[in-house]
């Protein structure tokens, strides 16, 4: 008697296993996954601040002495006694083009060139934002706010900051 239930019972278990597995009845095999994967392209390791120390900030913002702030390995601030502030921001495992969806279209908004990296900028009165692409899936952001010059001043700063990071990798 085990003998004629065990035939049964198998064969529902081969059917449910190649439900499982996909397979149709209509003969057709499943689609097999793509062969050419994309490589991504790894990202810079851009250190602790954007590798930039208070006097490289100062000198570079046009901003003379400023102190850090904050500091960590995503986000660094420096500020001014007169209430200026220069801040870089690593952005892990973030595309570019996501950051610059998320902003909308902003009035001053413009595709810049780092070193040879693509990325975008905005402007405002007093400040202004540089975020360039290092590697498939990250990006760095320097911005200058300025209570003294104007964006576009501010955009130079965050360019020649931007440069800086990118040129010592």
């Amino acid at each position: 008697m085990r003998a004629r239930m065990a035939g049964p019972g198998l064969a529902l278990l081969a059917a449910l296993v190649l439900s499982a597995c996909g397979a149709s009845d209509s003969g057709t095999p499943a689609a097999a996954p793509s062969s050419t994967p994309h490589e991504i392209t790894p990202a810079l390791d851009v250190g602790l601040c954007g590798s930039a120390d208070a006097n490289q900030v100062g000198a570079l913002s046009g901003f003379g002495a400023v102190t850090l702030i904050s500091g960590d390995p995503l986000l660094c601030r420096w500020e001014t006694p007169d209430g200026s502030s220069v801040a870089f921001r690593w952005f892990r495992n973030s595309p570019i083009g996501e950051y610059r969806s998320e902003a909308g279209a902003s009035a001053g908004r413009a595709g810049i060139d780092i070193v040879g990296r693509a990325g975008f900028s905005w402007q405002a009165a007093h400040a202004c934002e540089a975020a360039v692409q290092t590697g498939d899936t990250d990006f760095i952001s320097w911005t200058v706010d300025s209570v003294a010059v104007t964006g576009a001043n501010a955009c130079a700063a965050a360019d020649r900051l931007a440069s800086a990071t990118l040129a010592k990798r």
